[in-house]
């Protein structure tokens, strides 16, 4: 029953007529599983369709991508600002000890490296925001169209499985015939 105590057009389907349904639909997913030629009509009507579940396809594809470059250029940022720190830090060290000319400028080259490496740090906040973003994006976005295209695939299915019973159907059609005709308008 559908809502609002209305019946559904398939609970009045017979037995037989939910049987050939369930058949033609069958025999349309084994035709894709087996990798058959289909209809050129049919294929060519969903083109448009195809084109845009490859669209789909190549932004999931990007998004974990793009997660796993922001991840690791994160770690390299974290891992580069060490080191520089470091070095930074090694050199103001030395140019306590040497008055010279020399220390003078590791003195002035440690603090630009540290500054430097703190500059580097701050990126930090930005990724991690875009991180968010992408992860937050594939998450929600793409793994709800995900489930939207795997509906449609299951009603392209029957579709087809519906067409692929109606050319069979048509083939044996006599219009002179109305039993004929009355199971064409059936299917």
């Amino acid at each position: 029953m559908a809502s609002f105590g209305q019946p559904r057009p398939e609970d009045n389907q017979s037995v037989v007529n939910r049987m050939q349904k369930k058949y033609w639909k069958t025999k349309q997913v084994f035709i894709k599983a087996t990798g058959k030629k289909e209809d050129e009509h049919v294929v060519a009507s969903d083109a448009e369709l195809d084109a845009k579940l490859e669209v789909f396809h190549s932004i999931q594809e990007t998004c974990t991508e793009l997660l796993k470059i922001v991840e690791k250029y994160q770690l390299r940022l974290n891992v580069i600002s060490e080191e520089e720190n470091e070095l930074g830090l090694f050199l103001k060290f030395q140019a306590e000890r040497d008055t010279t000319q020399a220390g003078k400028m590791m003195d002035a080259t440690g603090k630009a490296l540290c500054s430097s490496a703190q500059q580097r740090l701050a990126l930090c906040t930005p990724l991690s925001r875009l991180k968010q973003e992408v992860a937050t994006f594939s998450q929600r976005a793409v793994s709800d169209t995900l489930m939207t295209i795997h509906r449609m695939e299951q009603a392209r299915t029957e579709y087809r499985g519906a067409l692929l019973w109606m050319k069979d159907v048509s083939q044996e059609l006599d219009p002179d015939t109305l039993k004929q005709l009355e199971k064409f308008r059936k299917v």
